[in-house]
């Protein structure tokens, strides 16, 4: 029988993929649930209900875990406040006097000056319609302040303080009919109040800019001294007639004993008075216009309208440029633009879209005395080798914008026009720059960076300290040079005199870590993490800064509106100032805190819980409240209000004077020892003697022990030894 068989007949193997997987949960330990299965909708209810008991009962553990941490943790003691300035009325900001006699209060209504230790108003000045939003002072004389403040429609005004008086300067953006309303949003001067910045924004155009102003501190001082002194004579006038004793015909009446003091006498005791001195006036040095972004630099090339003004623009070459000044035109971008289109059209909308970049609204500057890093010419070097740092004036200021790259550096020295300002010195980096720090005597700098990183250069010598990265992915948010004296110095042997200082850099991250370093000569950067980063975003630092005269102590508010006190360099909280029941910390992310007298007192504000500005009512009385803490109380910072701190300056002026001096007496110093040191060479010597007679009668045994070597006599004189025919033979 035939049998047909179909040829090239190819029969696939079921797959190994098609097979179903095993899954743990497909038994069944009860029989009785293969009759029991839930029907559908309830199936699906049943199901939502275990997913939903599942996920509480995770919440449930972890809040239980995070009660037990809390718990076990060591908690730092809370001290209360031990008064409330009521008689101060609302508070708007503060600020304290440098040498921490005073603290200056802005209020709805001006300004006032408060004795730290007698919590006494001293001065005012007052103004309707001012609402002080800003203030800072800076220390320009012997017990003269200069007070900078901006209100909140953004006027800022320069005001002095001196002799328990306010005396007006002027405003910088002051309004003019027919003119533009300027706003100022931040303003800062110098140390010693020698030079101010100041940033203007136009809200009609969305344009900034940084104007610099020249103080005339030095007349401003030979002016109120004269204002002083004739106070003082007037005064001393009005009391020797005062104490001229009345005759019976001139005997004071009931109604003179009851007189009160005429008006001129009330504005004194206020401080303000209406026939203000008139003062110097400030000049300005430079106005310096924002760069453009690095995108809008990529984007639309030069503003230029030819290739010939593009090359005039371009900067010479001596001085390494911010990249904003080349020749491609924004007709070159574009014609570029079209050809990639075009070449890649099949792939552009794989492309990234472009993000658009955030206007640069914000600087930040330094000034800066002299240094080796400025451009020879304009380094000055008497002002570098001044000690007294109130005679030690700014000649540069460092300015960088946000988001920008670039860290440029301006000579106050020379003569600018109006927005054509050439920098004399630019740092260029790779990341964006995020904060910045200049130590008291501007000899340190510290940039930090966006990715991490954080630079310091040593102004002084010219020359940069060290770069280290803290954690990647991490923007470092704040940069503070701490005091030298809390830091170990390291003297070396040689020389005997010091060339440099040690001090500590704080840096506090984005993710609520705080990080310190030591930065001294010949030492590494080596960060140490004090606090740890954060998991909740309560516990974000939203102020750190060192207490004035105690850079050993950190005063930290959180996010959540804690206010903590901790060790600098340990980061351990050592105590908790906290308000009574009825009130909290207002604007914890812009907390209005200062310390005053050298760190022996805390003022905080502190809003009322039950206030509600639509009930009405008095605000001073309710909201803006000033609460006062004697810290030197506070149990737990004995020991650090005991410590001993010398003062240690972070410049050090090495001159040759200095170095032969401190040469004489470190000889003159071992003229004393001398004796000491002979007798001590000449019983060396004895030990020395004998070991190299040692060493000599042990080469002449090795001598003694080589074998004799006996050349044999070659009769063909030209031959020498080494030559053919010449052969040395060794005798037993």
């Amino acid at each position: 029988m035939p049998v047909y068989i179909r040829k090239n007949v190819n029969f696939t193997p079921p797959s190994i993929d098609n097979f179903p997987l095993e899954d743990d949960e497909d038994y069944i330990t009860d029989p009785d649930q293969l009759l029991d299965r839930l029907p559908q909708p309830y199936r699906m209810i049943d199901k939502v209900l275990s997913q939903w008991y599942d996920e509480v009962w995770q919440i449930i553990e972890k809040r239980e875990n995070e009660r037990l941490e809390e718990s076990r943790r060591i908690r730092a003691p809370q001290y209360e406040c031990s008064a409330q300035m009521e008689s101060q009325g609302r508070a708007c900001c503060v600020c304290d006097s440098v040498d921490g006699r005073y603290i200056f209060i802005g209020q709805p209504r001006g300004l006032s000056a408060v004795d730290v230790q007698t919590q006494e108003k001293v001065a005012s000045w007052e103004e309707e319609s001012v609402d002080i939003h800003y203030v800072k002072a800076y220390l320009i004389g012997v017990q003269v302040y200069l007070v900078v403040t901006i209100d909140d429609m953004g006027f800022a005004r320069l005001l002095i303080f001196g002799g328990d008086k306010f005396y007006f300067v002027k405003i910088l953006n002051e309004f003019q009919e027919g003119g533009t309303k300027l706003i100022i949003s931040k303003c800062e001067a110098s140390r010693n109040g020698d030079y101010l910045g100041a940033m203007f924004e136009n809200p009609e155009t969305a344009e900034v800019w940084l104007e610099v102003y020249k103080l005339p501190r030095d007349a401003w001082l030979n002016e109120l001294e004269s204002v002083l002194t004739k106070k003082e004579e007037k005064s001393e006038e009005d009391q020797g007639t005062d104490t001229q004793a009345p005759t019976d015909q001139e005997a004071p009446t009931p109604q003179n004993e009851v007189e009160p003091p005429p008006a001129a006498t009330q504005e004194e005791s206020t401080g303000g008075e209406k026939h203000t001195p008139k003062l110097s006036p400030t000049s300005v040095v430079m106005k310096l216009k924002p760069p453009p972004s690095m995108s809008e630099l990529r984007q639309k090339g030069n503003p230029a309208s030819s290739i010939h003004s593009a090359c005039q623009k371009v900067d010479s070459g001596e001085v390494i440029g911010t990249g904003v000044n080349h020749i491609l035109t924004p007709n070159h971008k574009d014609m570029r633009k079209e050809v990639f289109a075009h070449l890649h059209d099949n792939l552009m909308e794989y492309l990234p879209k472009e993000e658009e970049a955030e206007p640069l609204e914000d600087v930040n500057f330094h000034f800066m005395t002299a240094g080796r890093l400025v451009p020879t010419g304009l380094e000055q070097q008497s002002q570098i080798e001044e000690e007294d740092d109130m005679k030690r004036l700014p000649t540069t200021i460092a300015v960088w914008w946000k988001g920008s790259t670039h860290v440029v550096h301006y000579s106050l020295l020379k003569q600018h026009k109006d927005f054509d300002v050439k920098p004399d010195l630019v740092w260029p980096y790779l990341s964006p720059v995020t904060s910045s720090a200049i130590s008291d005597d501007t000899s340190l700098l510290a940039v930090g960076f966006e990715n991490g990183n954080i630079i310091i250069w040593d102004r002084y010598l010219g020359i940069q300290r060290g770069i280290v990265n803290i954690m990647d992915r991490v923007k470092i948010v704040q940069l503070t040079f701490l005091d030298p004296n809390i830091c170990p110095q390291n003297l070396d042997d040689y020389q005997p005199y010091r060339t440099k200082t040690s001090t500590h850099l704080l840096a506090l991250c984005d993710n609520g870590a705080l990080y310190i370093m030591m930065s001294g000569p010949g030492l590494e950067l080596d960060p140490i993490c004090i606090t740890p980063p954060v998991e909740s975003e309560d516990d974000i630092f939203t102020m750190v800064q060192p207490i004035p005269g105690m850079h050993d102590l950190l005063i930290t508010v959180l996010k959540s509106g804690k206010v903590q006190i901790r060790d600098t360099l340990q980061g351990t909280v050592l105590c908790e100032p906290v308000l009574p029941k009825s009130h909290e910390l207002m604007t914890p992310w812009d907390p209005v805190v200062a310390v005053g007298a050298m760190g022996q007192v805390l003022f905080l504000k502190g809003n009322n819980k039950d206030y509600g500005e639509e009930e009405g009512g008095d605000q001073s009385e309710s909201a803006g409240a000033l609460f006062m803490y004697q810290m030197k109380l506070f149990p737990t910072l004995d020991s650090y209000m005991s410590r001993r701190r010398d003062k240690v300056s972070q410049t050090v002026h090495a001159k040759i004077e200095n170095r032969i001096e401190a040469l004489m007496k470190e000889r003159i110093a071992q003229q004393g020892l001398r004796k000491h040191r002979m007798q001590e060479r000449w019983g060396n010597m004895k030990e020395e003697i004998w070991s190299i007679l040692q060493y000599k009668d042990m080469a002449e045994k090795k001598a003694d022990n080589r074998p004799e070597i006996h050349y044999k006599r070659v009769r063909n004189l030209s031959q020498t030894p080494g030559s053919m025919g010449w052969t040395p033979f060794f005798r037993n």
